[in-house]
């Protein structure tokens, strides 16, 4: 508990849990009375319902016989294994930090069908944050999205702490709808196994600077938005554990490592962040 376990010790115990998919005896490491938690996460999936092959044409209806990766079916599947793995464990939380839309001709049917958001809450997604290219179709697009998705049911929360949607303009019409509603909001508490996570969203400043379609739609710096989100969720809201999703990215240095970049510095400038789950710059973490 916040009474019996100071916060260092809190974050040894769950900063474990990654190592343990792949050594299950690890846990035992965990201070005592540690509690631990797994973040599934995923970023810049870009509307790829479909799996990606060698070739065009493959069968579904064989398995393990081709070179096909990814889709939404397989991401499902493998999200569904790993809760099921890791639930003994404490809570898990599916998070994704942007550009969940648009890249294949999915993408360019969002407005009608919201399909990566129903498809996301399907798989369990508890929140998303916005990335330059959900801005592709224009802040008009970007709210027949979401309205539609949200009419269908249940959609992962959309953190937009650094996006403001107020100014007086016909085209925000729907997306400040949504921020009325709670489908859009600035940040998110969830509480699971004794736990109390606040998550909160950014577009970054390049990703920013992408984001043509944007429109009226204005952005707030993300360091200074992050700052005052910490204070909020620690202060106001009690939260044990803070996370950023953040659509800023990371940069490789002349060594091959990924020691800069937007997500690195926000990392760096707001130590009351405990986790990181970073998007646009398509990088692979090992």
């Amino acid at each position: 508990s916040r009474d019996t376990i100071s916060r260092r010790e809190f974050l040894a115990g769950s900063a474990v849990v990654g190592a343990t998919l792949l050594m299950p005896g690890f846990l035992s490491a965990a201070p005592a009375g540690a509690k631990t938690f797994t973040i599934l996460h995923t970023n810049d999936l870009h509307s790829n319902f479909l799996g990606l092959g060698p070739a065009a044409d493959y069968t579904p209806f064989t398995l393990n016989d081709d070179a096909t990766r990814g889709g939404y079916a397989r991401q499902a599947a493998l999200i569904a294994q790993r809760k099921q793995a890791r639930k003994a464990q404490g809570p898990v939380l599916v998070l994704c930090a942007g550009d969940y839309s648009m890249g294949t001709p999915f993408g360019a049917a969002t407005r009608e069908t919201g399909g990566e958001l129903q498809l996301m809450a399907r798989m369990g997604y508890d929140a998303t944050t916005l990335g330059n290219h959900e801005f592709d179709l224009g802040p008009e697009g970007l709210g027949k999205s979401i309205s539609v998705a949200a009419k269908a049911g249940h959609v992962p929360a959309v953190l937009a702490s650094n996006t403001d949607f107020t100014a007086n303009d016909a085209t925000l019409a729907d997306l400040q709808r949504l921020a009325k509603a709670g489908v859009i909001r600035r940040y998110r508490v969830l509480e699971r196994g004794g736990l109390r996570f606040g998550l909160f969203g950014l577009l970054g400043k390049e990703a920013i600077s992408v984001a043509v379609g944007a429109g009226a739609v204005k952005f707030a710096d993300p360091i200074e938005t992050a700052k005052e989100m910490v204070k909020l969720l620690r202060e106001t809201e009690k939260v044990d554990v803070v996370i950023a999703l953040s659509h800023g990215g990371m940069v490789k240095d002349k060594d091959g490592r990924y020691t800069a970049g937007e997500d690195v510095q926000l990392a760096r400038d707001v130590p009351g962040i405990d986790v990181v789950i970073s998007g646009h710059s398509h990088t692979e973490l090992q």
